[in-house]
């Protein structure tokens, strides 16, 4: 891995944790994430115009796919509010990032999607899924399942779910994306992200304008602060820097190895800014979730 990569991934890492650190702090609605993705899709605009795509000749199956990709993106986005309203960023941050590795590992291995997982990749998953019941834990003398099972039901599976389908769909509609383009797979990829941010606001826009706590909230609070702007901001230049750094990598898993660095990072904001617990079975647990992620994309 070159410097550059180095410290183009480097700044992606910060960029990832800080937007959802901004967005713990902000205990936000689901209308200040339709805000974030609007926002940030105004930097994609252009892209939608400078590639060169023929609109008319996509198959059908790349708008189901893609149909599929925006609704979960929708869901993953609601999840994300729930849980930054209750739930410590040092607790729902790696389990967010953990659970949709072992999910997309079993519904692939369920269906025959892509190549088979290695030994070391089993065994990575299985080091993620130790760290992920470890890291609730109040004790590491007493261990209690209820705590696993009260972290990982309700808005932290349903975004740990809706990035885990979104990541599939998009995957196979991206195939289809990448295949009839005629740009370059940078801005290929910016557009069809720009897609992906007009299926998201259009999945949230009948929350966001028919409930009229959500309507209120964007009208008279999210539009009017600081948070969501730098948050849509943070969201869309992580992902264009990740972009920018699989063309400096010889070996994309280098990369995602890397990305896991966003884990601990994440943690320690919470605990040092936002005054959450420190206790050892947080640790042991991130720490666990970084080496078992880097031994599954290695």
């Amino acid at each position: 891995m070159t410097w550059n990569a180095f410290i183009v991934i480097l700044v992606s890492v910060f960029l990832h944790a800080g937007w959802n650190f901004i967005s713990r702090a902000s205990r936000p609605s689901i209308a200040f994430f339709w805000l974030v993705e609007a926002f940030g899709g105004l930097f994609l605009i252009p892209f939608l115009f400078i590639v060169k795509m023929p609109w008319s000749e996509l198959p059908a199956a790349f708008w189901i796919f893609f149909a599929v990709s925006s609704v979960f993106e929708g869901l993953y986005s609601i999840g994300l509010s729930k849980t930054y309203k209750t739930t410590d960023i040092s607790i729902a941050y790696p389990l967010m990032r953990a659970l949709p590795v072992l999910l997309v590992a079993v519904i692939t291995s369920i269906f025959g999607l892509g190549s088979k997982l290695s030994w070391l990749a089993g065994g990575g998953m299985a080091v993620v899924a130790g760290g992920c019941f470890i890291l609730p834990q109040k004790s590491l003398k007493q261990f209690d399942f209820k705590s696993f099972i009260k972290s990982v039901c309700g808005p932290i599976m349903l975004a740990a779910l809706g990035t885990t389908f979104y990541t599939i769909s998009d995957s196979m509609a991206l195939s289809y994306f990448n295949k009839y383009s005629q740009s370059g797979s940078l801005v290929t990829a910016c557009a069809y992200f720009m897609l992906v941010k007009i299926g998201i606001c259009s999945c949230l826009a009948g929350i966001v304008f028919g409930i009229k706590e959500e309507r209120d909230d964007l009208l008279c609070k999210c539009w009017k602060t600081l948070n969501p702007y730098l948050v849509g901001i943070g969201t869309g230049f992580a992902y264009l820097l990740v972009l920018w750094a699989m063309g400096m990598v010889s070996n994309v898993s280098y990369l995602q190895a890397f990305r896991q660095l966003s884990l601990p990072l994440g943690v320690a904001m919470g605990i040092i800014f936002l005054h959450e617990k420190f206790t050892v079975p947080k640790v042991i647990g991130v720490i666990m979730i970084v080496i078992g992620l880097i031994m599954t994309v290695i």
